[in-house]
């Protein structure tokens, strides 16, 4: 079965736990601690040369990078699929996994949970310049995604998709803060898109307290 190597908070290891809830797919999570910096000692190295998480192995093969596990999960363990069958939809879940990836990440867990939560929890101290700087890049993050959900019940349309299962551990953390709460209260359908979420057994099994 699939072992995936990671915290069990880090939002990438809950992505890729959660493609395999959805598939109804057993696997073993392998901890490396994110607060005692064992992402950045030489067993986890190995895995992923950057020190980044989730690492993945299956089948005698290893893998890193989010978007190529979530992938690989979704054309090796074929039911349910989690990209849509047309070739329009299937470019909007990339697309969407892009943003998350290149701007979403960054604005909302790098530069306002991780300040706002993570470091006053280690006994350290908030960098509000840091926070408002990216209150603007987190608002058009939640806008163009919202944008892009549009009327659909996911992001890949009638069905859960790859990218659905990419944002909304993100956008967890963003609502633990005061400014994610102002920003996703101004937009009502990332808002009710998360209860929709919040609704599944993956949901519930990954992410049990949120």
């Amino acid at each position: 079965q699939p072992v995936v190597y990671g915290d069990a908070i880090s939002t990438y290891v809950r992505s890729v736990r959660l493609a395999l809830e959805e598939k109804g797919v057993s696997h073993t999570l392998v901890a490396v601690d994110l607060v005692k910096g064992q992402h950045k000692e030489e067993a986890h190295l190995v895995r992923h040369p950057w020190g980044k998480m989730p690492a993945f192995e299956h089948d005698g093969n290893s893998f890193y990078e989010v978007s190529a596990i979530l992938r690989y999960i979704d054309e090796v363990f074929p039911e349910p699929a989690l990209m849509p069958a047309t070739p329009v939809g299937r470019i909007r879940v990339n697309q969407v996994m892009s943003i998350v990836d290149s701007y979403g990440y960054a604005a909302s867990i790098t530069n306002i949970f991780i300040p706002r939560v993570l470091v006053p929890s280690l006994g350290g101290q908030t960098d509000e310049a840091q926070v408002e700087a990216a209150k603007p890049q987190a608002a058009l993050f939640l806008k163009e995604i919202g944008r892009l959900l549009g009327d659909a019940s996911y992001f890949g349309g009638a069905a859960v998709s790859l990218a659905d299962l990419l944002v909304l551990p993100v956008l967890t953390y963003l609502r633990a803060t005061p400014e994610g709460q102002a920003l996703l209260a101004a937009t009502p359908s990332i808002e009710a898109w998360m209860g929709r979420m919040s609704e599944r057994g993956s949901v519930q099994a990954v992410m049990p307290a949120n």
